[in-house]
């Protein structure tokens, strides 16, 4: 069913609002702009076209994954947040061009998306080497798309096509003529000590994948529950235990073909469960981005064997 322009935008400022008030971030569902949607909504209204935005928004998926994540860490990389900014450079260390300066400047938290969003918006109309001009002059998607990609992220191995693919999908969803998100569940389970099944044992994986010793044996005991305060208090995060969106953000990577290690281990679990055949090594190869898009193709989602937020909402119940 075709969602209208004017629910869609009532839905994205009232989710825009929950964000700059909270400093949250919730996970896509049927009542809650994603925080794609968001992103698309906030550069158009700043002045940018649609397809200027999807380029914008394109980008910052293939960054930090879908929904983007300003949680997004870079597994074995300096890159932080939706952009991926660098660690010791744009991300905490350029005079008066980086994100943790900017965010501190109104007392907010560097993982807001709010704040994330109005560095990004800064550091395009503030420094007129990131393309801004540039990106106002595009007319398709594809040029918006690679001239943010160029002057913006700079990124070394960049992959346009699949930009230049999350941005058409971008525009298809949430601009004008578009259709609004899709009907897969994507959202994330709330975990906490006492709970037990298939989720704990992802979220035990991806645990062990940031470097702290518990079992992955799906039950949230005593370890689970001083290892989750652990990483709450290590990353900023509200130390209560409770693994709710912003703890199950900052801790899910985005996973690609040629990754490895415990957070691959819980993927590999996961498409298991959800009947694919696969062998529980680690190593994201050829058989486990097979499964992926199978998993991807079945259930609506992007199919593009890329492992991000939505993928992961997906899978872990």
């Amino acid at each position: 069913m075709k969602t209208s322009t004017t629910r869609r935008g009532l839905a994205g400022l009232l989710a825009a609002a929950a964000v700059a008030v909270l400093g949250v971030v919730a996970a896509p569902s049927a009542l809650a702009a994603s925080n794609d949607e968001i992103a698309f909504d906030y550069f158009v209204s700043k002045g940018l076209t649609e397809r200027q935005s999807a380029g914008i928004v394109g980008n910052l998926i293939q960054e930090s994954g879908s929904p983007i994540n300003p949680y997004a860490n870079q597994p074995g990389g300096p890159g932080m947040g939706i952009a991926q900014w660098s660690e010791g450079g744009r991300w905490d260390t350029d005079s008066r061009d980086n994100m943790v300066w900017y965010a501190g400047l109104s007392g907010r938290s560097r993982y807001a998306l709010a704040a994330q969003l109005d560095f990004t918006w800064y550091e395009l109309s503030t420094f007129s080497s990131y393309g801004l001009a540039d990106l106002r002059a595009a007319t398709s998607v594809s040029t918006a798309t690679t001239v943010f990609m160029q002057k913006f992220e700079r990124c070394g191995t960049c992959a346009t096509t699949q930009r230049i693919a999350y941005a058409n999908d971008v525009l298809s969803k949430y601009g004008s003529g578009g259709t609004g998100g899709g009907t897969t569940e994507t959202s994330l389970p709330v975990l906490r000590s006492g709970s037990s099944g298939a989720a704990v044992r992802t979220l035990q994986y991806m645990l062990r994948a940031s470097g702290r010793s518990v079992t992955a044996d799906g039950s949230f005991g005593p370890a689970t529950d001083s290892a989750v305060r652990s990483y709450q208090s290590a990353h900023g995060l509200s130390v209560d235990g409770v693994v709710g969106n912003n703890t199950w953000y900052s801790l899910l990577p985005v996973l690609r073909q040629g990754a490895s290690g415990e957070a691959v281990k819980g993927l590999q679990r996961e498409l298991v469960d959800a009947g694919y055949s696969l062998t529980v090594d680690g190593s994201f190869g050829p058989g486990t981005y097979s499964a992926v898009r199978a998993y991807q193709t079945k259930t609506g989602l992007v199919v593009d064997g890329v492992v991000g937020n939505n993928t992961w909402g997906s899978l872990i119940d």
